[in-house]
């Protein structure tokens, strides 16, 4: 008994005053208010002011803009990488500056430049051809025996800008097509102006034993076999082949003659490929 009342005295001493009592209440109570404060911003919704939501939006529109002009300026990258080789607007090939003059590409996507010196010298009938490979013409039409003789070379910019008009004209009295499309048409017959071989001196255009006018019916004599098998020993190849307008953008002429060189002109006829892509395997 008296064992007891010792340990209810005990218990009595351990109890806590109202005092202390209260203020770990109080603690306990603020210490749940935060826990419950965390657990709302950490798993449930969260109201922002005004102000705030402006300043996220903000943010957000910055890192957006940020992230849009870094894709930009990646992708103005490439395609200037891309535009070293090949166009990016059409994916044919551009010849990069500096080319050596007997393989200067010029096409409806390598225009010749305004400034663009030719080294002429007059061949018969007042034609001027470039005279770094007029002995190589001569040559040609010598070997040729009569089966070749010249129609066309040399051509200004004024004589082009004359010869395609007037077939932007024939093509819109056959056809009823507005001018935008005849151009288009004529384009593939006719090379707009600036982007003929003719401008640069080193193109010829032959007419065939029998012909008094250029025809795709050359394709048919032994004077054209006669020419795939012997143009790339005097530096010259057929410069729009059949089958390779989507190339070249001109169709095909069994007339036309682009001087390239014989090293060149060699590969190029025996391969049976173009100079655009000749000139774009080898980075030319």
């Amino acid at each position: 008994m008296r064992k007891e009342n010792q340990d209810i005295n005990q218990k009595k001493s351990r109890r806590l005053k109202p005092g202390v009592r209260l203020m770990l209440a109080a603690i306990i109570i603020i210490l749940i208010l935060v826990l419950v404060s965390l657990a709302v911003r950490m798993f449930g919704g969260v109201d922002m002011t005004a102000s705030e939501v402006g300043d996220a939006t903000s943010s957000a529109q910055t890192s957006t803009a940020s992230e849009s002009t870094s894709n930009l300026q990646t992708q103005s990258t490439k395609t200037q990488a891309q535009d070293s080789t090949t166009s990016s607007a059409s994916g044919h090939y551009v010849q990069p500056a500096g080319a050596k003059w007997n393989l200067k590409l010029v096409n409806p996507w390598n225009p010749v430049e305004s400034d663009y010196a030719q080294s002429l010298v007059t061949y018969a009938g007042g034609n001027k051809f470039d005279s770094r490979a007029i002995d190589k013409l001569k040559a040609l039409v010598s070997a040729a025996n009569g089966k070749i003789r010249v129609a066309s070379l040399y051509r200004t910019i004024e004589l082009q800008t004359k010869l395609f008009n007037n077939k932007v004209s024939q093509v819109m009295a056959n056809t009823g097509k507005p001018r935008v499309e005849a151009e288009t048409i004529a384009a593939t017959e006719v090379a707009r102006p600036g982007t003929s071989e003719h401008n640069l001196g080193l193109a010829v255009d032959f007419l065939f034993e029998g012909y008094s006018s250029l025809s795709e019916k050359f394709e048919n004599t032994a004077t054209y076999t006669w020419m795939m098998q012997n143009c790339a020993e005097y530096g010259f190849i057929l410069r729009f082949p059949k089958n390779k307008q989507a190339v070249t953008g001109v169709s095909f002429e069994p007339w036309h003659y682009r001087y390239v060189g014989q090293e060149s002109a060699r590969e190029i006829m025996s391969r049976r490929i173009t100079l655009e892509e000749y000139l774009e395997e080898k980075g030319h």
